[in-house]
């Protein structure tokens, strides 16, 4: 199988040829590479990276030196050492969300066709909803708001909301039949829960994220939807959403066991991820990869999973370990789980 071939049977809960492997970031690539004497490209291949994630550049409108197109900190790290445009129904009524058409979206389309012929093309990525609204407000405002002012929590969700909607248009245009599968992320839980109750989640989050994944599925796209932490209280949603692969499972935060979640979740929606990225800075490499057949015995079986770390892989993990849990998810063979 292609790389492109063997992400997409996993996903369509096919056993693939072997495992399928992909990454939201490996940083420290770079030191694999100069290890191996490979260039980027190269290094992701000799990890066995099956997907590319393909982004959009950035804003190319008018914005404040300093501050992102939003208004906000261009360093998105909810700190107190930042700017939020918007408090108040006033701030909200004089407030100018960025033109959603000022991206590079050709720069994105071309990027597509380049991997397309060989692996399964997914994007944009980071676009999110509720994590935007903390940009503009400062999330625990933002939280507080959902209960104190929903007004104002749904006047500025939508705003970012409608931005979003015209930015996937115009990436699934400028993509085309080179993207496979339509990816989104947004965090809205922590290792416990979500920050707010599923209640508000539907009430809020889950009628636009529905209209995103539909957009999605009309330009005849797969959909991967990316959000960290415990989000087992709405996953049956977004199982009914047609949301095809969560992204990311973080198992050392839910409830349930890696193998109940298979048994009880499994044949409805693929998952990547499994190995802890807390816990991998700890493991050398015979550890690494050992903890990482046992996830895939645990994920693997039958399809429905995509191998990788559950979070970026930090620059404080060794590049030892890292080769050693790649090299274990390549070379592991099992019937049932691997053709």
């Amino acid at each position: 199988m292609t790389p492109k071939e063997r992400q997409l049977a996993a996903i369509a809960h096919k056993v693939p040829d072997r495992i399928p492997i992909d990454a939201i970031c490996v940083e420290n690539l770079r030191e694999i590479g100069a290890q191996l004497g490979l260039d980027y490209e190269q290094s992701m291949d000799a990890l066995g990276i099956d997907g590319r994630c393909v982004t959009v550049g950035p804003y190319q409108g008018e914005k404040e030196p300093g501050l992102d197109e939003w208004g906000s900190s261009a360093f998105d790290d909810y700190s107190s050492n930042r700017r939020y445009p918007i408090a108040d129904e006033e701030d909200l009524r004089r407030y100018r969300m960025p033109d959603p058409d000022c991206y590079p979206f050709a720069d994105a389309g071309r990027a597509a066709a380049f991997y397309a012929p060989r692996y399964a093309v997914r994007g944009p990525y980071w676009k999110p909803l509720f994590c935007q609204v903390n940009s503009l407000m400062g999330m625990e405002n933002s939280i507080i708001s959902i209960l104190a002012e929903p007004e104002l929590f749904e006047g500025v969700l939508e705003m970012v909301f409608a931005h979003t909607y015209r930015f996937c248009e115009n990436y699934l245009n400028a993509c085309g039949k080179d993207l496979d599968i339509f990816y989104l992320g947004d965090d809205f839980a922590g290792q416990r829960g979500l920050l707010f109750s599923p209640e508000l989640w539907r009430k809020f989050l889950k009628p636009r994220y529905q209209k995103l994944f539909e957009l999605g599925k009309k330009h005849g796209k797969l959909v991967w939807f990316h959000s960290c932490g415990n989000i087992l209280s709405v996953l049956p949603d977004l199982i009914e959403m047609g949301v095809d692969v969560w992204e990311t499972v973080q198992l050392h935060t839910l409830p349930i066991t890696p193998q109940e979640l298979k048994r009880e979740y499994g044949r409805d929606i693929t998952f990547f991820g499994g190995l802890s990225t807390q816990a991998l800075p700890f493991l050398g490499p015979d550890e690494a990869a050992a903890e990482t057949r046992r996830v895939i015995e645990a994920l693997g079986e039958g399809g429905g999973y995509i191998f990788g770390p559950d979070h970026h892989i930090k620059p404080d993990v060794s590049v030892e370990s890292t080769r050693a849990l790649f090299e274990a998810a390549r070379t592991f063979c099992r019937e049932g789980w691997t053709g």
